[in-house]
């Protein structure tokens, strides 16, 4: 077997390189970097309760325009063709008819008078002296080819205030429509902020666990130096190397708690779980207070008028009372009136056709209910009911809601007071751990000393983390309590 020249294998080794290039940037996918408000806006687009609600709202607002149609004519054309085998005959005896006299212009009629003047009667009937005789004959009357054609227009004049109704109750439900998406907003941006700040605080946990276990690392290295001067024992450095396993056991659990986080954002998003993603942690730095002011917050002001919830509860009562008017109108006189051109051909009477002309028509219509056994009252009445039950839902409500914008109003101010807290021990615990291991490398401290303020620090680091984050949500489901989310 020949060699191959160098040239062929350096193109082959180049042409196998490229082709595994793709395959390397699949194994390892770049890190998306989103903000706050960026997964927030892209969890309101691929939402799909929320989509559902902007699709309703869409709903809505047609049906709003086909109810002002309402107000406008209609037309519409019409047309009816009557074909039938059948004819109607009817047979005429026939008979005798009076004649009657011109005289100057005037019918009289033609009397028969006795000798003396009288006019002669018949059973009680004055007797002609002429009569026209009509001879037996059979009518027939065909109604086969018969047709008609024309258009027409109708206006409603009065509806008992049907239309009106049903149009202000089609405004309500345009902007109750709109509400529920605002409302529908609202939550998924909570869920967003609570997925958000569980992820960056499992990054931050993630990193604690890191330094920490740096911490016992570097201590573990120091017991073994000292172990080989002399200065320590084997002790002292199996007491090391247990908070060494735990610090590995920590860390390991924060990765997969950071792991799990990550998927559940990327759940929220609508991203696939395999996604990597990075945040922005700006939320989290720590400063002289332990907090970052948030500017929302304080503007916000305590009042419920602004939630979309308690406004959809406003609407909903007010669609029950002009309901109230939309079933009254059921029973009240309706007026409207129609006008048409059309055009008739047809009934042959003897073969000859009787219609065979085009025309306009104008028809009013007047319809008042008299009397239906209370029906129309006892509607009304139930309509009515209907909206005390609303008012009172609103009201019940309106106080619940007035509880829970306390109490987040509380947690707020709870979760800054307990964050301000946990920086301060921690501020505490990382003198208390510098100052002890400083000791201990002097000969000063003892090692049990030391590790406690190890695990100490470890502690507070964390309870700050937690505390941060729970002020954060507990400022989302303010926002939200008082309708500015």
């Amino acid at each position: 077997m020949r060699h191959l020249p160098a040239y062929t294998r350096i193109l082959g080794l180049m042409t196998a390189a490229l082709l595994l290039l793709p395959a390397a940037a699949t194994a390892q996918p770049q890190k998306r970097f989103l903000t706050l408000e960026q997964c927030r806006s892209i969890a309101l687009d691929s939402s799909a309760i929320l989509r559902s609600a902007r699709l309703t709202e869409e709903k809505t607002a047609l049906d709003r325009k086909a109810v002002i149609t309402n107000f406008l004519p209609k037309f519409s054309a019409y047309g009816l063709y009557l074909w039938t085998s059948s004819s109607f005959d009817y047979d005429f005896s026939g008979g005798a008819l009076p004649i009657y006299k011109n005289v100057y212009g005037n019918l009289v009629p033609d009397l028969m008078k006795d000798a003396a003047g009288n006019i002669v009667y018949n059973n009680g009937i004055p007797v002609f002296n002429q009569y026209a005789v009509i001879p037996p004959m059979t009518l027939s009357v065909d109604l086969a080819n018969t047709f008609t054609a024309g258009v027409s227009v109708t206006q409603p004049v009065f509806m008992g205030g049907k239309i009106i109704s049903g149009y202000r109750m089609a405004d309500i439900g345009t902007e109750m429509a709109d509400l529920n998406s605002r409302l529908k907003a609202s939550e998924v941006i909570v869920s967003v902020d609570e997925a958000y700040w569980l992820y960056v605080k499992t990054c931050r946990l993630m990193e604690t666990a890191e330094s920490f276990r740096g911490t016992v690392d570097s201590m573990y290295h120091f017991v073994q130096n000292a172990i080989d001067v002399g200065m320590a024992t084997s002790t002292d450095l199996l007491k090391v190397e247990v908070q060494r396993n735990n610090a590995e056991l920590s860390l390991a659990k924060a990765r997969n708690g950071q792991r799990l986080a990550m998927m559940n954002l990327c759940h929220i998003l609508g991203l696939p779980l395999t996604a990597e993603i990075e945040v922005d942690q700006s939320g989290f730095d720590m400063d002289s207070t332990g907090l970052i002011p948030d500017m929302e917050l304080s503007g916000a002001t305590d009042s419920i008028e602004n939630r979309p919830d308690y406004l959809l509860l406003e609407q909903q009562a007010e669609l029950k009372r002009r309901n109230v008017d939309f079933v009254r109108s059921d029973f009240l006189p309706q007026l409207g009136v129609m006008a048409s051109y059309g055009y008739t051909y047809g009934l042959k009477l003897q073969d000859e056709v009787l219609l065979n002309q085009a025309g306009f028509t104008v028809m009013a219509t007047l319809r008042v209910p008299i009397f239906a056994w209370g029906e129309g009252w006892l509607k009304v009445q139930s309509a009515k009911k209907e909206h005390e039950m609303a008012v009172t839902e609103l009201e019940q409500l309106s106080g619940l809601m007035e509880l829970e914008m306390a109490k987040c109003r509380y947690a707020v101010t709870e979760a800054a007071l307990q964050a301000q807290m946990a920086r301060t021990s921690l501020e505490s615990a990382e003198t208390n751990l510098k100052v002890c291991r400083d000791q201990y490398e002097l000969g000063m401290e003892t090692l049990v000393n030391v590790l406690e303020a190890q695990t100490q620090w470890s502690q507070c680091s964390s309870s700050w983390i937690e505390a941060v984050a729970d002020y954060r949500l507990a400022c989302t489901r303010y926002l939200k309590a008082i309708g500015k989310l």
